[in-house]
């Protein structure tokens, strides 16, 4: 039987720079929820990691979703800020907006971000080597992406399917009964298809495992389709 959360109020996280149509390109596509996970029950409004995150593109709205299951990052921010660059071909101060900005696990350094169509990237080729350049000089990284990196298969597909399961809703007792079935395997990993069969709940489990792979409590692997023959690994807590 699925349990609710109570319902969750989030924050918009907006830009430095307004995303509508008023404002921006007519391809403006809306906004993305990202929920914390570890603060299910608690309030939201002003947590650090949740909100509603704009996107001005269907490209921006994969790259938040891919990066979601990158497994490092623990939040983007659209729009961040304006930063100052200096352009050495005719002497000026320029000003870029960055996608956006990533947070990372795996750095201590801002990591910002130009998610752009490669054919517009290619373009723009000079211009995002020399921003790089000086936000290196920052203590900054800049990194751009392009539809090859976001929509990379079957990761980019793996992370659609787990992304509806990122919200405040799960299956309580389809997740006990899952977890039963790890533990009583003490640690062999199993393949998606067998914990179906072990669990006995039909495609419930499947929608278990997936919500327990964003809850971190086991891992797949995204580099490879997941579907019947996914190894399931255990994920070891420290005591």
């Amino acid at each position: 039987m699925a349990y609710d959360f109570r319902t969750k109020q989030l924050k918009r996280i907006n830009g430095v720079r307004k995303a509508d149509k008023k404002t921006n390109r007519g391809s403006f596509t809306g906004v993305l929820p990202w929920f914390d996970l570890g603060n299910l029950m608690g309030p939201s409004l002003g947590e650090q990691y949740e909100g509603i995150i704009e996107v001005e593109s269907l490209l921006e709205h994969d790259f938040v979703v891919r990066t979601r299951f990158d497994g490092v990052t623990t939040m983007v921010r659209p729009q961040p800020e304006k930063l100052k660059w200096w352009d050495p071909r005719d002497s000026r101060w320029r000003t870029h907006v960055p996608d956006f900005e990533a947070v990372r696990t795996d750095r201590n350094t801002r990591t910002f971000v130009q998610v752009k169509p490669k054919k517009f990237a290619d373009r723009l080729e000079e211009d995002f080597i020399l921003i790089r350049r000086n936000f290196e000089r920052l203590g900054f990284d800049f990194e751009v992406m392009t539809e090859l990196e976001i929509r990379k298969q079957p990761r980019f597909a793996n992370a659609q399917m787990l992304f509806p399961h990122t919200g405040p809703m799960e299956d309580v007792g389809a997740l006990d009964r899952v977890r039963t079935v790890l533990r009583e395997a003490e640690g062999s990993v199993l393949t998606m298809g067998e914990i179906r069969r072990m669990a006995d709940i039909g495609t419930a489990s499947d929608e278990a495992v997936l919500r327990l792979h964003v809850r971190s409590e086991i891992r797949l692997d995204l580099d490879v389709e997941i579907d019947e023959r996914a190894l399931v690994h255990p994920v070891l807590r420290r005591p």
